[in-house]
């Protein structure tokens, strides 16, 4: 083979070489199709996943560490109060430990007395009494700052610093009181939302949602992505405005962040279902007009070990000229060939379609790459 001919095979071969790189095939399956009903879902959790952080002490709104939108982890830090209540604890609970000192000071001192025959045993029982009393109060006022997140162990000083924490991790959805405010015992500060456990409500057709059970499958698209859904429960009362019945799925695997109360395309399958094939989304391409997904050919095995015979070199200048050319030709055919389908239903990433078998190679991905490669080959055929 001389240059010139591996020079012009090179440069024909090269876009072929690089879109084969982001070419992949898959095989179709069986899977069981139902009827597809589309309709809108709001994005939603449940009560139990929004996260209400309250001061359980009055106090005033120091300074806020966090803001709407901001991720928190579990323990992280979101707001700071100052509160006469806790002075007056932490002041009382340091008193008592001082109390408790003193106490059992004196009662050694009883006891002391009492085995020497000097004291009386009341009054070793009295002084028994009387440190129990002091570390049964400290022990309480130890466990009201522990729920408050303060370590007693570790108090030196009487403090009015209260700092408020996240119980979950999860984003801040709102901040509900402002910097500097007043506010009760009891009174929600901020408001936040678990990061995972989102939820679908559906709205469909009364006579639809009836057939929704646990048999049945579900798809949100959102931003181009598909995420899959479960069946959770039907609401037993329809919506007042709309009057379609309210149907609840939980969307499954990692969803990112989501904005709730948005409302999101769904795709629900009901009964009855049939078995289709189906194939990746991907697959699936518009070509000369048609819907095709793209397989690869019969005899592509056969054209591999023909192509690799005619590299070899041949000795004869005019046998090299005639193998130029056929190099030439070769080199624009795609391994891979339209093949026409009807589309059935979507499911999901799937589509379920007649026109291929189970059990046959396609273009999964890289369907792009065939589509230029098969129109390159095409004007190619027409400028011989």
């Amino acid at each position: 083979m001389n240059r010139k001919l591996l020079l012009q095979l090179t440069i024909t071969l090269l876009p072929i070489f690089a879109a084969a790189a982001q070419i992949k095939t898959d095989i179709a399956q069986t899977g069981n199709i139902g009827k597809v009903i589309r309709t809108n879902a709001e994005i939603t959790q449940l009560s139990d996943q929004k996260q209400q952080i309250v001061s359980r002490l009055p106090g005033h709104i120091e300074n806020y560490f966090v803001k709407p939108g901001s991720h928190v982890n579990k323990g992280m830090k979101v707001a700071e109060l100052t509160s006469i209540a806790l002075s007056k604890m932490t002041a009382e609970y340091l008193a008592l430990k001082a109390q408790e000192r003193a106490a059992a000071s004196q009662r050694k001192t009883a006891e002391i007395l009492y085995k020497k025959g000097l004291g009386s045993r009341n009054e070793l029982g009295n002084k028994i009494v009387s440190l129990e009393r002091i570390r049964g109060k400290r022990n309480a006022l130890a466990a009201s700052m522990r729920s408050l997140g303060i370590d007693p162990e570790a108090l030196k000083a009487p403090t009015d610093r209260l700092i408020l924490k996240a119980h979950a991790e999860g984003t801040v959805g709102r901040i509900l009181v402002p910097l500097h405010a007043n506010v009760d015992a009891q009174t929600p500060i901020l408001r936040i939302v678990k990061s995972q456990g989102y939820y679908a409500v559906a709205y469909m057709k009364i006579e639809d949602a009836l057939k929704v059970d646990d048999q049945s499958k579900a798809t949100v698209t959102l931003m181009n992505k598909h995420f899959s859904a479960s069946f959770i429960q039907l609401y037993p009362q329809v919506d007042e405005e709309t009057q379609r019945a309210k149907v609840l799925f939980s969307l499954k695997g990692e969803t990112g962040k989501l904005l709730l109360g948005a409302f999101v395309p769904i795709q629900v399958e009901i009964a009855p279902f049939i078995k289709a094939v189906t194939l990746k989304r991907s697959a699936l391409t518009l070509f000369q007009g048609e819907w095709v997904v793209f397989v690869p050919k019969a005899d592509d095995q056969e054209d591999e070990h023909k192509a690799a015979e005619h590299h070899k070199e041949d000795e004869a200048e005019d046998e090299g000229h005639e193998e130029e050319e056929h190099h030439h030709d070769e080199a624009h055919e795609v391994p891979y060939a339209p093949r026409v389908v009807e589309i059935l239903a979507y499911s999901g990433d799937r589509v379920a379609l007649k026109g291929i078998e189970a059990g046959e190679a396609y273009v999964s991905e890289g369907v792009y790459f065939v589509k230029s490669l098969l129109l390159k080959s095409s004007l190619g055929e027409h400028g011989h």
